[in-house]
Formats: C-alpha cells, sequence, structure tokens
C-alpha cells in the first residue's frame, strides 16, 4: 500500500525543508492555495497560486480531496492529484492538521501525520529571517493553535512525531528511524 506523508507543524518548523530533504521532488503533491508565492516559490512547483474567486469555484466543482484556511489562506489537494500520486507511489505534502484528518477520513492510515514539534522561541528565531513584523505577530497568535493540534493528532496511531529543536540531519534521521 502506498502512503502519503503529511508534514504539520507550527510555522517555521522545518516541515517543508525535511520533507523536500525526505523525498524526491516528483513524489511532492502540489496543492492549491490562495496566497502570494514567497520569494523563491514557484506556480506550479511549490503550489498552484490561484484567486479566492478560482479556489472556490474548485470547492462548488467537488474537486478538492481536502481544503482548510490557514493564517486566512487557503490551502487545498485536489481529488484527482492524490489519486495519481497514490497510484504511482508514495507522496508527500506539508499540510494543516485539519487538511489531515480530513484526508484520513477518507483514505485512512494511507495518509501518515508527521508532526514536527518547536518551541515558541524556535519559531520567533526561524519566521525573523522571513517574516514581516506584521506577519511574525499573526503566526505567533496562530502557534497556540498549532500546538492544540498535536492532541488532535495524538489520536492517530500512526503518528510520527519528530524534534524540530534539533539539526535538518538529525530530524532526518528521526523520520528515516521511524518509517523503518
Amino acid at each position: 500500500m502506498n502512503h502519503c506523508y503529511l508534514f504539520i507543524g507550527p510555522s517555521g518548523s522545518g516541515k517543508t525543508t525535511l520533507a523536500e530533504k525526505a523525498f524526491n521532488p516528483e513524489q511532492k503533491i502540489i496543492s492549491y492555495t490562495t496566497r502570494a508565492p514567497r520569494e523563491n516559490e514557484e506556480h506550479g512547483r511549490d503550489y498552484y497560486f490561484v484567486s479566492k474567486k478560482e479556489f472556490k469555484q474548485m470547492v462548488n466543482h467537488d474537486q478538492f480531496a481536502e481544503y482548510d484556511v490557514y493564517d486566512d489562506h487557503f490551502y487545498g489537494i485536489a481529488k484527482s492529484t492524490l489519486s495519481e500520486a497514490l497510484a504511482i507511489g508514495d507522496c508527500y505534502d506539508p499540510i494543516t492538521t485539519t487538511g489531515f484528518i480530513n484526508l484520513y477520513r477518507v483514505f485512512g492510515e494511507q495518509m501518515v501525520p508527521i508532526w514536527i514539534n518547536i518551541s515558541r522561541e524556535t519559531m520567533i528565531t526561524r519566521l525573523e529571517k522571513r517574516a514581516s513584523a506584521g506577519d511574525l505577530e499573526r503566526r505567533l497568535a496562530i502557534f497556540q493553535e498549532d500546538q492544540e493540534s498535536l492532541e488532535r493528532l495524538k489520536k492517530f496511531p500512526n503518528l510520527i512525531e519528530i524534534d524540530g529543536e534539533t539539526s535538518l540531519d538529525s530530524m532526518l534521521s528521526q523520520l528515516r528511524q521511524a518509517l523503518k
């Protein structure tokens, strides 16, 4: 059975970096989002960047396997994208807890949650390098919600927890050990 590894954690936890290090680029599920691209992000490689109107049309046409709102932006995985990826092999994507739970309801244990845990202080340090002051404040407000998400995820027997306070190599080692 092929699996989709879903990386979850607070902003700045390293979920995207770890996922990209652990898997091949062609294994990434390309999600849809209504947020603007960050520096070095590319449409069709990192996300499909769409307007809120386009996103809502896709929702109305039942095109998403899951979708959620995070930090006032919509994110979603198209049904066709996920089905095609799972038919080929294992896949991955950074996602929200709600997104994971919605996918788990449909696909069961094919969906594997990977939680990356970091402290509030570590999040601040990492986000100061990439976020504006207003952006940082918004993400700090979301941090507590993210921590509460972990409690929801602990109900799933296939949850993998990663210590995000360590180096990327250590995080990768933790993940590889858990996948054995």
